[in-house]
This record gives C-alpha cells, sequence and structure tokens, in this order.
C-alpha cells in the first residue's frame, strides 16, 4: 500500500468512525476491508477521502445524491449486510438506485434516466441516440455532429483543425492538446498523452502497456516478474522491492502478474473456458471433459481467455456442448465452416472424443462430393469417371509406392481441377473431347502452360479409355536441371541457412535439410524425437532405411527447436508440432512459404541438392537419402554427368 493511499485510508476511516452508528459496529477491521476492496488505488482512495473532508452531511444517515460512487456500493454494500442506512433516490424515478450522471439541471440521476433523458431521435440520421448537441430546436447525436464543419476549429496549440475538446478564453483547443492530457512522459521523455499518473508520474500509453504487459528484472533485485510499483526514490520495482501492495494483483488468485482486466491470464482463461462449457449438457459435459482439461492446460493462457468468444472452432464446440450438431465425423464433415470444424476435429481427437480416422480419404471423398456435381453433362460424363475410379486409384498405388505425405491429396486435387478447367474450355469453344485436334491443347498449354504437368494424367486416362484419339499425352520432365540453383548461388544459400541468426528457426532447419539430402520440405515437416539420436557429441537423423550423421550447425539449431515451448502437445513426439491442429506436425506449406519470404526456391535448392549428391554416390544411398526412387536416382545421375568414384563420409557404417 502507498503512502499517499494510508493516508487517504486513515482519514476516511476517521471519519467514518466519527459520525458513530452504523461505522462503529462493523468495525475499523471489517471496514478497513471495505474501503480497500471499494478503492484499490491511491488516486480512488484519495478521491473518497476528498468527499468525506468536504461535504457536511452525515454519510449512513442524509442520502446525499452528490456522493460519489464509491461512497453508494458501499452503503449498498453495508445495507445487504444489514445495516440501517439511507440510500440516494434519481431525480426522475425517485427509486433507490446508482446515480451515475449528474444531468444539465445539476441533479443526479441513475443510468436509465440518464439515457432518456439525453436519447431522442436523430434530426439528421433519424436513429435514437444519446444526443450530443441541441441547437436552434435541432438534435444532433455525436456522430451527426462530428460530421459538421462547426465542430472542428483550430486547436490553439497544435494549430490543426480537430473537434473541439475544450474552449478557452484564448481559443478552443483539440483532444490531444486539452490541459492535462498532454505532458512529457517520466519513462520516455516524449511529450504525449497521458495514459495513467500511478506509475511514477505521467505516464503514456506506450510506456503504461509495457509497464503492464512485460515480465523484466527488476532493477533492484534482479528477479524476473512485473516492476510496476513506485518506490521510495520515485523509480519503478517489483512490488518486494517498492514495499507496497501492487495495483496489478489478480483478484481470483491473489498474485501480481500481467493481467486481463482485474485478473492474471490463467484465471481469465480458466474462467471463458468453464463458461463457455457450463452452457452444455450434462451429458455433453462428460463426454467433452478431457478437452475442458486440456484447454484449462493450454500454455498460452493469454490466447485462451479470447478463443471461446473469437474462435469459429469455439462456436461449433459450443453448438456440440448444446447437443445442436451430434459428437460425430460426419457432423463435422457437414459443417459449412469445414476449416474450424476440421481444427476441432483435431482437437477432439487429441483427447480421445472422437475416434481416429482417416482423415487423408475421407476429405478427399467430401472434397469430390462438394466438386463435381452441378457440372455440364458434356463434362460431367468424363469428369466423374476420372476423379472417381482413376485418380482415386493412382492415388491408392502411389501412397503404397510412397507412402502418405502432406502433398498426396493436394495433388490430387489439383489434377481433377485441371481436368475440369481443360474440359470448361474445350466446352466453352464448342469442342468434343473425342474430336478435339492436337492444336487445341498445343493452344491451351500455351496460354497455361502451368497446367501441364497435372494435365498429363488426365489426356492419358482419355486417351487410354477413347475419350480423345486425336490428342497425344503431354510427355514428363522427369529430371530438368534448369529446375536447380547454380553450384555459387547453392553454396551462398546453405551458407546463409549456417550463420544467418535473422532468419527465423524453422526455416534454417527446412533449408539445411533440404539443400543436405535434397528431401522436399514435408520430410521437415514430418521429423520427430524418434528419428533422431543425439549422444551430446554428435547428432545422427534417420530418415531412410539408415541414419545419416548431421553436420555443424543442424544439431545446435534442432536442440533449440526441442526447447522451444509447445502450444497444444507439450510431451508431442513431433519435432515441429502444430499450433492448430490438435496431435498433428506443422502444415510443410509453412516452410515453403518461410523460404520464399527470403527469396530461395525449395525447388531450386533441392535439385541443386540432388545434383551435388548425384555426382559422388552410388544409386542404392542416393536413392535412400533423398527418398526418391531407385530409376529417378538413376536419371539425376545423368543429369549430373558424373561418376561416383568418391563417396563422401557422409552415411554411417
Amino acid at each position: 500500500m502507498t503512502v499517499g493511499h494510508s493516508h487517504a485510508l486513515s482519514a476516511s476511516l476517521g471519519i467514518l468512525l466519527a459520525q458513530g452508528t452504523p461505522w462503529a459496529l462493523i468495525g475499523e477491521r471489517a471496514l478497513t476491508e471495505l474501503l480497500v476492496a471499494l478503492a484499490p488505488t491511491g488516486q480512488g482512495m484519495a478521491h473518497l477521502a476528498r468527499y468525506l473532508r468536504t461535504t457536511t452531511a452525515r454519510v449512513a444517515e442524509d442520502a446525499d445524491p452528490q456522493m460519489p460512487r464509491q461512497v453508494q456500493v458501499l452503503l449498498r454494500t453495508i445495507h445487504e449486510l444489514g445495516y440501517n442506512v439511507k440510500l440516494p433516490r434519481c431525480a426522475r424515478c425517485g427509486e433507490e438506485k446508482l446515480l451515475v450522471q449528474t444531468l444539465h439541471d445539476g441533479v443526479r440521476a441513475c443510468a436509465n434516466c440518464a439515457k432518456e433523458t439525453y436519447t431522442r431521435r436523430c434530426d439528421e440520421c433519424g436513429r435514437v441516440r444519446p444526443i450530443s448537441l441541441s441547437r436552434g430546436g435541432v438534435s444532433l447525436c455525436n456522430t451527426c455532429r462530428r460530421r459538421h464543419d462547426d465542430a472542428r476549429k483550430t486547436c490553439l496549440a497544435c494549430h490543426n483543425v480537430r473537434l473541439v475538446h475544450t474552449r478557452t478564453d484564448a481559443g478552443p483547443l483539440c483532444p490531444e492538446c486539452a490541459p492535462g492530457k498532454v505532458e512529457p512522459c517520466v519513462h520516455c521523455g516524449l511529450t504525449k498523452r497521458v495514459k495513467v499518473r500511478f506509475t511514477g508520474g505521467a505516464t503514456c500509453d506506450q510506456c503504461f502497456s509495457i509497464i503492464r504487459n512485460t515480465n523484466r528484472a527488476c532493477p533492484r533485485c534482479n528477479t524476473v516478474t512485473l516492476v510496476a510499483s513506485v518506490a521510495d526514490d520515485g523509480t519503478l520495482a517489483c512490488s518486494s522491492c517498492a514495499g507496497r501492495v501492487s495495483s496489478f494483483v489478480c483478484v481470483e488468485c491473489g498474485s501480481e502478474g500481467i493481467r486481463h482486466g482485474k485478473r492474471c491470464y490463467p484465471c481469465a482463461a480458466r474462467l471463458a473456458v468453464n463458461e463457455l462449457f457450463a452452457d452444455g449438457t450434462p451429458a455433453r459435459r462428460v463426454a467433452l471433459e478431457p478437452l475442458r482439461v486440456r484447454l484449462l492446460h493450454h500454455p498460452e493462457p493469454k490466447s485462451m481467455v479470447l478463443w471461446p468468444k473469437r474462435s469459429a472452432s469455439a462456436g461449433i464446440l459450443a453448438q456440440i456442448l448444446r447437443e445442436e450438431i451430434a459428437l460425430t465425423h460426419d457432423a463435422l464433415d457437414e459443417h459449412p465452416v469445414t476449416q474450424a470444424a476440421s481444427l476441432l476435429r483435431h482437437a477432439l481427437v487429441d483427447v480421445g472424443a472422437l475416434t481416429p480416422r482417416d482423415d487423408g480419404w475421407a476429405g478427399f471423398n467430401l472434397w469430390l462430393d462438394r466438386f463435381l456435381p452441378g457440372q455440364p453433362e458434356e463434362i460431367s460424363q468424363l469428369l466423374n469417371p476420372f476423379c472417381r475410379w482413376d485418380v482415386t486409384a493412382r492415388t491408392r498405388l502411389m501412397i503404397r509406392r510412397n507412402g502418405l505425405t502432406d502433398g498426396t491429396f493436394v495433388r490430387a486435387r489439383r489434377i481433377c481441377r485441371s481436368a475440369h478447367r481443360f474440359l470448361a474450355h474445350l466446352h466453352a469453344q464448342n469442342v468434343a473431347l473425342l474430336d478435339a485436334p492436337q492444336s487445341v491443347l498445343d493452344y491451351y498449354l500455351e496460354d497455361h502452360p502451368r497446367e501441364r504437368e497435372h494435365l498429363r494424367n488426365f489426356l492419358r486416362w482419355a486417351a487410354e479409355s477413347g475419350h480423345a484419339t486425336r490428342i497425344r499425352p503431354v510427355p514428363a520432365k522427369w529430371a530438368d536441371p534448369s529446375t536447380s540453383y547454380p553450384m555459387h548461388i547453392y553454396r551462398d544459400w546453405m551458407t546463409r541457412f549456417e550463420t544467418d541468426e535473422t532468419i527465423p528457426l524453422r526455416a534454417r532447419i527446412c533449408g539445411l535439410i533440404a539443400g543436405t539430402t535434397g528431401r522436399p520440405s514435408s520430410t521437415t515437416a514430418k521429423l520427430t524425437r524418434s528419428m533422431i539420436d543425439d549422444t551430446g557429441h554428435r547428432m545422427t537423423l534417420q530418415i531412410g532405411k539408415s541414419p545419416f550423421q548431421l553436420r555443424n550447425p543442424l544439431p545446435a539449431l534442432i536442440r533449440r527447436q526441442l526447447d522451444e515451448p509447445r502450444r497444444w502437445d507439450i510431451e508431442s513426439d513431433w519435432l515441429f508440432p502444430s499450433k492448430l491442429r490438435a496431435g498433428t506436425h506443422t502444415d510443410y506449406s509453412s516452410f515453403v512459404k518461410d523460404l520464399q519470404q527470403l527469396g530461395c526456391s525449395v525447388v531450386a535448392l533441392r535439385g541443386a541438392a540432388l545434383v551435388n549428391l548425384a555426382a559422388t554416390m552410388p544409386v542404392g544411398p542416393l536413392a535412400d537419402l533423398t527418398g526418391i526412387s531407385v530409376n529417378v536416382a538413376a536419371r539425376w545421375q545423368v543429369v549430373a554427368a558424373a561418376a561416383y568414384s568418391q563417396y563422401p563420409a557422409l552415411r554411417l557404417d
């Protein structure tokens, strides 16, 4: 408790106890607790003491309508405890209510009466709103008043044409220059708008935000905590060194720290989550109790404070709790907000509220159900069998050969969309696929060169099934050295990933792994702790059949990533756990975007690594290290145009 706070409290206690009943019956100790609860800050306590010193009314008997809100709340509190006191009445309705505003005629009124007094239909916009200006029989709301030219005048201090806040004898002042609003900040020294004064003097909004939202080392004891209490010499220190009660104490747990309103973030998050689950039925609350426990122990309580009210996933969860939506995969599949439903599904599966399923195939089939209907008959007759049978069969074959990757179903969707766009182009040209000549395809690919890769699958199917007789399938590009960086640019990027600390950590790890092994970003995204063997002196990584040793600085970077805080799964095996999808890894596209923001192409980086490795490694180890097939590895060796007489000491014995 500050010195000023203590003096004001002592003065208020003395005045109230001197008035006798009921204050003497309450007792000094209980009355002290009431006053501290009503006025926790020094400024509020000083305001309370100032009124008690200047008024001639007996607080408990005269029902003074001019008493401040703190005194009114004090009277109401002891009245509820059974003490006989008189409460002030509203001058308009005559009821014993909290008086919050002084009207234009000087009387005090409750909130409802004040609103009725100043609220009527605006003569300009026609809306029923609080009236800000009445002039010449015309009533204007604040929004309409601010639009008028006479609402803005040249400020006497800054000479800018702004809204008038205060009118003085010398001239008008804007809100930024009004008296008591702008002073030199005691912390940054800049002349800015004053936010608060209880942090050692006039404090601007930016400095106050830093003080109340930052844990830093106390200049006296070096303890990392909230440094927001004023010491005897006027400097800021922690509450222990200052010897005063902090103004940032949580009303729930009593701990000092960064707060959301009057509560610390863990308490505010707990309250928000419990309120979300309180609306649910008993059966659903029992079924989703593991999810509630997981949310209560979320490592980022600051985000959980706002999550129940702002997140679309939380809205779907509230519907499930109220049994408006079934707790099933099918119900989540049918929800129109697909991304929010998908994120909630991951969380429900992770805590055991839903049984796991193959989301890849389920999501792809659901996407086909939405993508295929509504097409013209000419397109639907070709697109349906191609997407339902050929794309699905080839995707299953690719999964059996190479395993399921993040890009498996992305590629399948792109093939379907590419086929649809080509068929829509033919339909617009009034040309049937069976009669379309090769020139139509050539002109189309000339205008849409990016369609070449994915359209090849549809054209091959159309030719084999007899739906296209005059169009030849597009040849495949199996290994193109133009997709790789020149060696000097490749070395520059590898050096930068090794030494540049300004690059995000996961981008450095992805760049080094892609540049060392020629693996795609999805490989980095799927790394787990079990793939890493760290003895302290050397680290090996197993992404193929046999492990290989990592060279510096990759081991140090991976150790830093392992120490990074986890958002959902603290014990997750993923090296890069997703911050949104519980139980899964970060999507590979995030790594691609990180490298793209640096100006680095992961395809060109991988191409340079493959050329470098193909020139020095046998086909078998090359295929195992890079994850490509033996045939593709042999083709890369042809591209590299070099024998593998020198075998690098990269693999383990």
